[in-house]
């Protein structure tokens, strides 16, 4: 038997939450590890539950998550009984996770469903050992400016893209998938193909750092549609004359033909993938793969787990600071321009809480962060937590770090839109 959790879009979860829960439900952008992390109770059970083997997660009619169980725990809130699992987040390759992920699944009234998996039950754990671990993929994503070029896009904004990872800085950015839907995952690689007008040919390479998720259309005459979409940090970009030939990949990698134009998201075998890997770096002048970037910026951590416990750490230390001088606190980190709300003496602060395994001297703010700061001047808080150390546990060093508290008033001299590169100024804070 297995057991199915049909999610709703994310949300908030009050401060007492027994799993030290900030938000809950479907987010595209997060990882499975994530989504099951945070989804994996608090849940009422119909009955003991003690025999299902796996569990998933739907959302959208669909199974996103699959895990093994491996363990059970019961709490009491507001006087019932509820459960939350322990597992395993089964990956690719794994013939479990082959099975169940992205399969059907009802958008059943009751958010818990059994379900029989006895063939997948049946299967031993020395047989689903013989699959193959998944291996990375690679992504051809494209661009072609005849076909979106918003407001000299190529000139006004790419060149200083261009720019921006040339000096050493973090660029990332949302790119379509074209109609692919599945089969790319954090951590694949990607390439863009500039397409139409020459110069034509890879112009950029990066990492991809979220699941395929869907969002407005990028064609602005497809308002009210979709387009599929993931998130990738940028570790080489060129300008167009810089860019690796198309009359080279045709030549270098013949592959069939599969330079010609078409729409983005499609995966070469990894055989070509890796002769384009080797091309790109011959053409770059560098060695494979591409050297770890040192940079003075906060960094994008791209394992999701370390990532959320650097930004715990800061969080968790900006709200003692105000707690210890006599602040009523509360964590509204989820589906907020800011983390957390500060309140004494009928006195409201709007706290914002960066982490960083870097020095921090530049940190990473959103658009809306900017804005809101913006809106109420006098009242924001920036924390910033840098350097952040990591024992040999995995866990962050609690009283490690530099941990500093400013006021968090934007200056438009040290924002850099992207989202924004925030160089802090360093101005006290209310107390």
């Amino acid at each position: 038997m297995a057991v199915n959790f049909l999610l709703t879009d994310a949300r908030g979860v009050p401060d007492d939450d027994p799993l030290g829960r900030s938000w809950v439900g479907w987010r595209p952008d997060a990882t499975d590890d994530e989504l099951w992390e945070v989804n994996r109770g608090l849940w009422t059970l119909g009955r003991p539950s003690l025999d299902e083997r796996f569990a998933t997660l739907s959302y959208d009619g669909c199974v996103q998550v699959v895990a093994e169980i491996t363990g059970r725990t019961t709490y009491e809130v507001d006087g019932r009984r509820k459960w939350a699992l322990q597992g395993d987040v089964l990956r690719p390759g794994d013939p479990v996770h082959d099975a169940l992920k992205g399969s059907f699944a009802p958008r059943d009234r009751n958010p818990v469903r059994y379900y029989d998996s006895s063939e997948l039950d049946s299967i031993t754990p020395a047989r689903r050992a013989e699959f193959r671990v998944r291996e990375a993929a690679t992504m051809i994503a494209t661009w072609n400016p005849e076909k979106w070029n918003p407001d000299d896009w190529e000139t006004l904004v790419y060149a200083k893209d261009v720019a921006t990872i040339a000096a050493g800085g973090l660029l990332r950015g949302r790119w379509s998938t074209g109609p692919r839907k599945s089969g790319i995952e954090p951590g694949d690689r990607v390439f863009l193909l500039r397409q139409g007008v020459e110069p034509r040919g890879v112009i950029g390479s990066g990492t991809v750092t979220s699941r395929i998720f869907p969002d407005s259309h990028w064609d602005e005459a497809k308002t009210g549609d979709d387009a599929n979409y993931v998130l990738i940090e940028w570790d080489t970009l060129v300008l167009p004359d810089d860019g690796l030939p198309h009359a080279d990949l045709v030549e270098r990698i013949p592959a069939g033909g599969i330079w010609r134009p078409q729409a983005g998201g499609w995966v070469p075998d990894a055989k070509v993938a890796a002769e384009l890997e080797a091309l790109w770096a011959e053409h770059l002048g560098r060695a494979m793969p591409p050297p770890a970037r040192s940079t003075p910026r906060q960094g994008w951590q791209m394992d999701p787990v370390r990532r959320r416990k650097v930004e715990d750490a800061a969080q968790n230390r900006l709200m003692a600071h105000y707690r210890d001088r006599g602040w009523t606190v509360h964590d509204v980190r989820f589906g907020n321009p800011y983390d957390a709300i500060a309140t004494k003496n009928g006195r409201t602060l709007w706290l914002e809480a960066k982490g960083t395994e870097t020095a921090g001297d530049t940190v990473i703010v959103s658009r809306n962060e900017v804005r809101w700061a913006k809106e109420h001047p006098g009242d924001c808080v920036l924390g910033i937590l840098s350097n952040v150390v990591f024992r040999p546990d995995g866990e962050v060093d609690a009283e490690g770090g530099v941990f500093r508290v400013m006021a968090w008033n934007p200056d438009d001299t040290v924002l850099k839109p992207r989202s924004f590169d925030l160089t802090p100024t360093p101005v006290d804070a209310p107390e």
